[in-house]
């Protein structure tokens, strides 16, 4: 009976869904808080701006917001592992600047608690946080120490705030570049303090489940009254409430209907919320922060509610890459995508954020493929480069998981594609290099690497019932390996050492070699698993080693649609257990030009998942499997997170590459080439983010069609049933037949 009971009540709150809309005639609701008019940011608290910007080691930004995230992660989260070593947080950093003023000038200094500054060798009190300097030349010298957070440095003064001329050390001899972002001007606001904004989303609706009415907002509770809030947004933050009555309130929490109906304390992935009494007057309530779309309420006795809202921490974005078309589940998928990074976008590209809230080499590159478009947020992507690399002068004990290091070097590539920034790289080229020598140094005779020296193995995704096993010597480990050869030779050609530029491409080519010579099936036309940790072969295929070896320029292209015609269809589990690596994978499928299955496999799996009424994307999906079972992960009922970034990725490179066609010259940073494919959609539009401005393209299956391009750039327009592409070199509106 108590089982058909709890099924009943399921049926009530997943019943609630928002109907299908045609275009031109519903508007879908909006996916994001920050674009949802019914959420309401609330007004920051003025403070004081510089006309400069903090600065501070490169990556320790990153690493202190790592130990923060741990920090918040262990008060919330339940089951958390966190494998590997990092780049550690230090307390203490030199800045140094020599300057030549012309005329007496004022200068401040902010930062954390303690600042001795010192002129031309002479150290000032460590009270002063100001200073004239007279006509002359000088050497400033700032020790900047604290005992729990970031050491960096604001300072203003004319002549003396620019970044340039400026160093950072983290023990007075070695220097480096400081890194930076323009955020940072407020002195009482430091890098490594909390940057989201409240956005304040009220209930879309209620289920009263016994013994309570509602109207307008005001929910009267009898004894033992019961309630679930659906706030329909996925966030993290803390849910308010006015309340008058007498016994206690008890709170649960959940991304799901089942997960907040659940009883048992034990299931949940955040702790419990503790009941409060209740005085018999009018009182306030906020519930310690958790991540959440749904609340229930259970009441002792009689009392009133009034005022439920969910003050949300929003990172603050700018929606640079837009997107609008004649499909509005094509809309949905791009928006439910957008919303899906957007609340996982917490100082990095975050995994789970009600699982473990913790940023992961992976799932912060993989993230950036997208958020780099979307939002345009270079700290951010920064931030989870740094925590991709290895620490500085890593050895083998620092290895969690093998082949999560080999994302960052994608990911610096993006980067500087993206925003044509070589200074990024340089920030961390010594990182970078140090990296690839751990790699060299573990690489067997045939430049192989294994699972030897690290603590979890590989981890290509999750979708690995056709393996490969995370032991022994996967095949596309060893891709992936390979095109990290090839990216740092790019970059060492970039910064003009000539002698690593040969080093790395050398041994690409030995990596290529033997990867086709070892893992390359003639009969199958496609890369194994590759071998086991006993040293045998998996012959086994799956589509790991494939898109990679796409990726890498590695799988031949005359089986490309041998591939995806005969290979990939017949790969067992491959629609029914989809995984986060999905958007590395999309690329591999728009690169061999098969867009029209890229998207009927995104409507299968991501569409489905709309159309049962989520409105953020999980970690995993296993879409022939009862519910109950698809919210099962690490063998706990509500393990799988339901907002993963990593799975927001799909629906929004399948747009930017897809239908919209957009690629990048990796020789000349300034050619772009769009080559549209509407499917059967009839119109589109987009807004492209570019280093030199935006690309605004509105493309018509039937009539005339425009683009609009900044200047600095080239752009190639390649059109169906055109020998050769349209070619734009000056700023401006240009008009064009689709086909």
């Amino acid at each position: 009976m108590r089982n058909l009971l709890l099924e009943k009540l399921l049926m009530l709150v997943i019943g609630f869904v928002w109907p299908a809309c045609s275009f031109g005639q519903v508007q879908s609701p909006a996916f994001d808080p920050l674009l949802d008019p019914k959420c309401k940011v609330l007004d920051p608290v003025k403070i004081e701006i510089w006309n400069s910007s903090y600065m501070w080691y490169p990556g320790q930004l990153s690493a202190h917001m790592q130990k923060l995230h741990k920090q918040k992660s262990a008060e919330r989260c339940t089951y958390v592992g966190y494998p590997g070593r990092f780049n550690k947080d230090v307390y203490r950093s030199f800045f140094r600047k020599k300057v030549k003023l012309q005329r007496e000038t004022f200068v401040e200094w902010s930062g954390p608690e303690s600042i001795v500054c010192s002129v031309n060798g002479q150290s000032l009190d460590g009270n002063i946080r100001e200073y004239v300097l007279k006509p002359g030349t000088y050497t400033l010298v700032f020790n900047v120490s604290s005992a729990d957070s970031l050491p960096c440095l604001l300072v203003k003064g004319d002549g003396i705030s620019e970044l340039k001329g400026w160093q950072v050390s983290l023990d007075g001899k070695a220097w480096n570049d400081p890194e930076t972002d323009g955020r940072y001007n407020k002195p009482s606001v430091r890098p490594d303090m909390e940057q989201e904004i409240v956005t304040r989303i009220l209930p879309d609706h209620y289920i009263c489940l016994r013994n309570v009415s509602e109207r307008n907002g005001k929910l009267e509770l009898g004894k033992n009254a019961r309630l679930v809030v659906d706030f329909r947004h996925l966030e993290v933050g803390n849910v308010r409430l006015n309340v008058t009555g007498t016994g206690s309130l008890s709170f649960y929490v959940g991304e799901s209907p089942e997960e907040v109906l659940n009883n048992n304390l034990k299931d949940f992935e955040q702790r419990p919320i503790p009941s409060f009494s209740l005085t018999g007057g009018k009182q306030e309530i906020v519930l310690p922060e958790q991540a959440l779309r749904y609340l229930r309420i259970e009441s002792e006795q009689p009392c009133s509610i009034t005022s439920v809202c969910f003050d949300a921490k929003v990172w603050p974005v700018e929606f640079q890459m837009q997107f609008e078309c004649s499909d509005p589940k094509v809309n949905d998928l791009w928006n439910a995508g957008t919303a899906t990074l957007h609340t996982s976008l917490h100082n990095f590209y975050l995994d789970g954020v009600k699982r473990d809230y913790l940023p992961w080499s992976m799932d912060a590159i993989v993230s950036s493929l997208a958020g780099d478009y979307l939002f345009g947020d270079q700290q951010v992507s920064r931030n989870g480069l740094s925590i991709s690399l290895m620490p500085p002068n890593p050895v083998t004990s620092d290895l969690g998981i093998v082949d999560y290091p080999l994302h960052a070097l994608i990911g610096f590539k993006q980067n500087y594609m993206r925003y044509g920034d070589i200074r990024t790289s340089l920030l961390f080229k010594d990182r970078i290099i140090q990296m690839l020598a751990l790699y060299d140094s573990i690489q067997d005779k045939n430049g192989f690497i294994s699972d030897q020296y690290a603590t979890s193995g590989f981890i290509p995704g999750w979708a690995t019932k056709m393996g490969p096993s995370g032991q022994g010597i996967p095949a596309y480990g060893q891709i992936m390996l390979y095109q990290n050869y090839m990216i740092g030779a790019y970059f060492a050609r970039l910064w003009k050492e000539n002698s690593l530029t040969g080093k790395y491409a050398k041994k690409a080519e030995v990596l290529r070699q033997n990867i086709m010579k070892h893992f390359w099936d003639v009969d199958q036309k496609a890369f194994i698993n590759g071998y086991t940790k006993k040293g045998e072969k998996d012959t086994r295929i799956s589509h790991h080693a494939q898109y990679w070896a796409i990726l890498a320029d590695l799988y031949p292209q005359e089986y490309y649609d041998y591939l995806f015609d005969e290979v990939i269809p017949n790969i067992p589990y491959y629609k029914e257990d989809v995984s986060y690596e999905k958007g590395y994978e999309f690329l591999a499928y728009i690169k061999a030009g098969r867009i029209k299955d890229m998207f009927s496999l995104l409507d299968m799996v991501w569409g489905d998942w709309l159309r049962q009424g989520n409105t953020r994307f999980p970690e995993n999906f296993s879409p022939n499997v009862p519910l109950k079972q698809q919210l099962v992960f690490y063998s706990r009922p509500f393990g799988l997170s339901l907002c993963h970034g990593g799975n927001g990725v799909p629906p929004v490179v399948a747009v930017l590459h897809g239908i919209l066609g957009f690629s990048q010259s990796d020789k000349n940073l300034m050619e772009y080439r769009l080559k549209p494919e509407l499917l059967d959609l009839e119109w589109a539009k987009g807004r492209i983010p570019l280093k030199e401005g935006y690309i605004n393209i509105h493309i018509n299956k039937a009539g005339t069609s425009y683009i609009e391009i900044p200047e600095n750039c080239i752009i190639s327009l390649d059109l169906k049933g055109n020998d050769r592409p349209l070619v734009f070199k000056k700023a401006g509106r240009y008009e064009f037949i689709y086909e």
